[in-house]
């Protein structure tokens, strides 16, 4: 028998796959916003995306834009990165202002009714130059989150995937399992996932709610990592181009 969460009707014998953690070149991905949505109708089963580019929602905005002739849902959503490591907001189309401390993060994620996702948990702190997470045990005890992303395909994160794992069995009453492939290639998209009862967005954020998500992934394959190596040095450059394009629009900000 369906089961009614709000206005949308889960079927519980039904799951559907998302992918809530894709990066474009808006920030620094290779792939633009139209390729992603272009990629996932043609290459995938996923029926949701959520892009969730550094500090900014617009990447993610640029594919709403076309998902819709695809048949793919897109949430809006940003990578904001907070003092205490970085914070999916699914869902919100206001702007999250960068380096406050997770609780304030989390706080602006859901006064505007995003949801928010603690991103690749225990990711080794000497990768935190490259944007990682720098969170404690003590900050994802504490910080009102929604979601913990128990499944990331970036490579040679799987301890940390086993650590979130193990973190979110413990706190499964207050944390949704989420799976993303945080992808800055096309074809690293979907290799981690969330599963949902349901098929819809609306169903997805039910499901978010009721914690009835499910992590899956990553799934391994050596020639995607092999890819993947093979374009850090443009996702870096990409990386550096869009952090001087926030700042440069902040002293525009300031200026004005």
């Amino acid at each position: 028998m369906p089961t009614r969460h709000g206005s949308s009707a889960i079927r519980q014998d039904y799951y559907s796959a998302a992918d809530l953690h894709i990066h474009t070149t808006v920030s620094d991905g290779t792939a633009s916003p139209t390729d992603v949505v272009t990629w996932v109708a043609e290459q995938t089963d996923l029926k949701i995306i959520a892009i969730c580019d550094h500090n900014t929602n617009e990447g993610a905005l640029q594919a709403a834009a076309v998902a819709s002739r695809h048949g793919i849902e897109v949430s809006i959503g940003q990578e904001v990165e907070s003092a205490d490591g970085h914070i999916l907001g699914l869902w919100t189309p206001q702007l999250i202002e960068p380096g406050m401390p997770a609780a304030a993060t989390a706080g602006d994620i859901h006064r505007q009714g995003g949801i928010a996702i603690a991103a690749h948990p225990f990711a080794p702190r000497w990768w935190a130059n490259h944007g990682l997470c720098r969170g404690t045990t003590e900050v994802y005890d504490t910080v009102d989150y929604d979601g913990f992303e128990v499944a990331n395909s970036t490579p040679l994160l799987f301890f940390a995937n086993y650590f979130a794992q193990h973190y979110w069995f413990a706190n499964a009453t207050r944390l949704s399992a989420t799976g993303g492939s945080d992808a800055h290639m096309l074809s690293g998209i979907g290799t981690s996932r969330t599963l949902f009862p349901g098929s819809t967005a609306a169903d997805l954020r039910a499901a978010l709610k009721a914690h009835s998500t499910k992590g899956w992934g990553p799934s391994f394959n050596p020639i995607r990592t092999i890819a993947y190596a093979r374009k850090v040095r443009e996702i870096k450059e990409r990386g550096r181009e869009s952090r001087e394009r926030a700042e440069a629009s902040r002293q525009e900000d300031t200026l004005a």
